[in-house]
């Protein structure tokens, strides 16, 4: 969630109760004899105004199951998750005495840091990874439809790449549905779509039989060779590693279909100019795969420590009212 203008009520809130709640803290302190206690009534009232804020936070996850609730918009919960959620560690902490016990309480401490810390990692990464996938990614694509996309990329590289070489030795055949940029092409009717494919595999069959483009074969060798080894590999969902370095950078991309211009005529440039903006899309999609992962990944650690937080809290709280 992107940190603006419109968080300010809530900062401004949270902060004046911290430093209410701190006013407060250092007056119990100062004049409770044996020191500030987790059993007295100011660590009660602490703890007790700490564990409600923490059952909050957790209802969010509940809260977005029921978009359409009437109990306040999802973004206002969002924005009260985070700042409450900072203010109920510093609450917890009075109601410890910033002492951080031992067993099941020492645990919790635990658990708790580092619940806030990956929730501030989270919010940086929200923060930050959109802007830097917009600088990175130009050609950024719905993440679901990634792995689709991939396999039209290759199969158009293919249809290139026989424009000069004929059949490359490969058969794969395109799904039912016909990707295009703006998604998959479903087609309902099966007249249409066995017009269709019998258009496609008779423009596969042209191309295969002959090259479409005259180039000399030592250059239709070459570019076959590198196309197979270290184009292709490249054009799948998980490419190896080698891969992954070679076509590291826009640079490194340019770099590489510069030279094989080199080795290869004129006439086939166009289609190495096209391969190359095949490759740099498929490079985007790494970049854009990769910080997905990282926008999402934290939810992994996030989640689980919290629900698992909230119970022990309750355990705690039971046993320690009760003993």
């Amino acid at each position: 969630m992107i940190v603006d203008r419109t968080h300010r009520e809530w900062i401004l809130a949270s902060t004046a109760i911290a430093l209410a709640s701190t006013l407060a803290y250092l007056v119990y302190a100062l004049l409770s004899i044996n020191g500030p206690r987790g059993g007295s009534f100011m660590g009660l009232t602490f703890g007790f105004a700490g564990t409600g804020i923490i059952i909050f936070e957790c209802l969010l996850g509940l809260r977005k199951k029921y978009p359409a609730s009437p109990l306040g918009r999802v973004k206002t919960w969002l924005r009260a998750h985070i700042w409450l959620g900072l203010l109920s560690f510093l609450l917890i902490l009075f109601h410890t005495g910033f002492g951080w016990g031992k067993g099941v309480s020492f645990l919790l401490m635990i658990l708790f840091l580092i619940i806030t810390i990956s929730g501030i990692v989270g919010l940086a990464f929200q923060n930050w990874i959109p802007r830097r996938m917009t600088e990175l990614v130009q050609r950024e694509t719905i993440y679901e439809q990634i792995p689709d996309v991939i396999a039209h990329l290759r199969l158009e590289a293919d249809e290139r790449v026989e424009f000069l070489t004929a059949g490359i030795g490969i058969e794969e055949l395109p799904d039912e549905t016909v990707l295009r940029a703006g998604g998959k092409k479903y087609y309902f009717d099966p007249g249409q779509f066995k017009s269709a494919m019998d258009k496609i595999e008779a423009e596969r069959k042209k191309r295969r039989t002959s090259p479409q483009i005259a180039v000399e074969e030592s250059a239709i060798t070459a570019l076959r060779a590198h196309y197979l080894k270290e184009i292709r590999p490249y054009l799948v969902p998980k490419p190896e590693r080698a891969g992954r370095q070679l076509f590291q950078t826009p640079q490194a991309v340019a770099a590489y279909f510069e030279r094989l211009r080199t080795i290869l005529p004129p006439g086939a440039h166009e289609v190495l100019l096209d391969l190359e903006t095949i490759v740099e899309e498929r490079r985007q999609l790494a970049i854009q795969v990769r910080l997905h992962h990282w926008l999402h990944g934290w939810l992994l650690i996030h989640l689980p420590l919290s629900m698992a937080f909230l119970v022990l809290t309750l355990v705690h709280a039971v046993v320690s009212l009760i003993y």
